[in-house]
């Protein structure tokens, strides 16, 4: 299970156990059976993010103090210029927010000691090399997207059940299932991949998710999570990954999709116009209620954050924000509307005009003092028998090196969801055992690259680069 530990405030979750206990029993084509997890080194985070720059420049530093025995005060570094409009705007809402962070990090901090979840391992001052070398070499890379460009025309809708050890060509635009109650390894072009039991997914771009609304079910899950490629400056400067423009997002059918009442959860960056979108008009476009904010810590393997918390730029927090779709019948997106920019336009504009947007719940709750946040917190046990939502919850992980992969969320939404949930994740690139997920990379982490394998008798790694 991926929670090692809970409190009132939230969770501290071990991401590689969790990809432990889902890839055993992975049967060969030879009869033998394996066990197989992420490479422990993605995980490897044992100091704070730096550039190799600073990090030089800290190694020299460091030397000398050890030979002069004297330790220098740290100069502060100056900011060039002023913050600019969007820069303010998130230091308001992270000063806001950053009492409930920092009283949720420490109490789930001293709660691990007696657990020993986090290790003293000293002046590790090795910059996190394995865990990026990892991260740089291993993958498929561009690939999966490039299958993804299809002509609508050519729309092949069809149900594939895979085979432990199959082999296939081609899967896009397919609704593809592993049916096995057990995870299975396949052959997908060139290249192996690792699927858990119970998982199906469709491999295709977004534009083309509105035809497999049926397919996938009308009103039938009951989470959706999506974790969208927000446009960002950087990003397009280093052409890192794709992104998405921000109004591509109300052509989502989520609506169609998902059953009354349906907990949707979207990951947004630190940048607050992304925030303020999904809360002020992607939510009321999709007829649901706005309800709260988690938070998801990334730590080091000693339990520092991976960033200054305080920082002006970078924070070592994410954000995911929580809605429930309303009680009332869902309304439905028609081909028309999501096909007609100018109707789809108008009609957005519209919602924002006529709404009255609501007050940040999370500003209101980071205003009261920590007195009324602990009493706040002891009335959970009676919100968890009514699957309500808890407010302003913490998730604590080591996260892996790999760019854009997220924190296991299924053992954290289970009190919240029905006995037997059916779950959808938008923009995926990893699969969920009994999940269904959506994307032009929905199964890049699965790729072999990422796995290591022990034999079920010997518990010796294996060489999992040998095809």
């Amino acid at each position: 299970m991926a929670i090692k530990n809970q409190n009132m405030y939230g969770w501290i979750l071990d991401h590689w156990q969790l990809t432990a206990d889902t890839f055993k029993d992975v049967y060969s084509e030879d009869g033998t059976v394996t066990d197989f997890s992420y490479k422990r080194n993605m995980f490897k985070i044992n100091s704070q993010f730096i550039m190799d720059s600073e990090f030089e420049s800290k190694i020299r530093v460091q030397e000398r103090v050890d030979d002069t025995h004297v330790k220098r005060k740290k100069r502060k570094r100056k900011r060039k210029s002023d913050l600019n409009e969007g820069e303010i705007k998130a230091k308001t809402y992270h000063d806001k927010i950053i009492e409930v962070i920092l009283h949720a990090y420490k109490s789930l901090l001293h709660g691990s000691k007696e657990m020993k979840l986090f290790n003293d391992i000293g002046k590790s001052l090795d910059n996190n090399v394995a865990a990026r070398k990892i991260a740089m070499s291993s993958g498929p890379g561009d690939k999966l997207r490039e299958l993804c460009y299809t002509d609508n025309n050519d729309l092949d809708i069809e149900t594939v059940t895979l085979k432990p050890n199959g082999v296939y060509d081609n899967l896009c635009n397919k609704l593809v299932k592993n049916c096995s109650n057990s995870s299975i390894k396949v052959k997908i072009k060139d290249d192996f991949y690792f699927l858990p039991a119970e998982s199906s997914f469709i491999m295709g771009d977004t534009v083309n998710l509105k035809y497999f609304a049926t397919i996938l079910g009308r009103n039938e899950f009951d989470f959706i999570l999506l974790d969208p490629p927000w446009e960002n400056k950087s990003v397009k400067r280093k052409k890192q990954y794709w992104t998405l423009d921000n109004e591509e997002l109300f052509k989502i059918p989520v609506p169609e999709l998902s059953a009354p009442g349906c907990v949707i959860g979207v990951w947004v960056t630190n940048k607050m116009k992304h925030k303020d979108f999904v809360i002020q008009e992607l939510f009321p476009f999709w007829n649901v209620d706005f309800i709260t904010t988690w938070y998801w810590i990334k730590v080091t393997k000693t339990g520092s954050t991976v960033l200054d918390i305080m920082s002006e730029h970078k924070k070592p927090y994410e954000i995911l924000i929580l809605g429930k779709c309303k009680h009332t019948e869902m309304k439905k997106i028609s081909e028309e509307k999501i096909d007609s920019k100018t109707k789809e336009e108008n009609k957005k504009n519209d919602i924002c005009k006529n709404m009255k947007c609501k007050e940040n719940s999370s500003e209101r709750i980071s205003s009261k003092s920590l007195d009324g946040m602990c009493y706040e917190r002891t009335i959970l046990p009676a919100l968890l028998n009514n699957k309500d939502l808890p407010l302003e919850m913490t998730m604590m992980s080591v996260p892996s090196s790999v760019h854009s992969m997220k924190i296991p969320l299924q053992d954290i939404m289970k009190p919240y969801l029905p006995e037997k949930p059916k779950c959808l994740e938008i923009f995926a690139r990893n699969l969920t055992p009994g999940w269904c997920c959506y994307g032009n990379e929905v199964f890049k982490h699965q790729h072999m690259d990422y796995f290591e394998g022990y034999t079920e008798d010997m518990r010796i790694p294996l060489d999992c680069n040998l095809k």
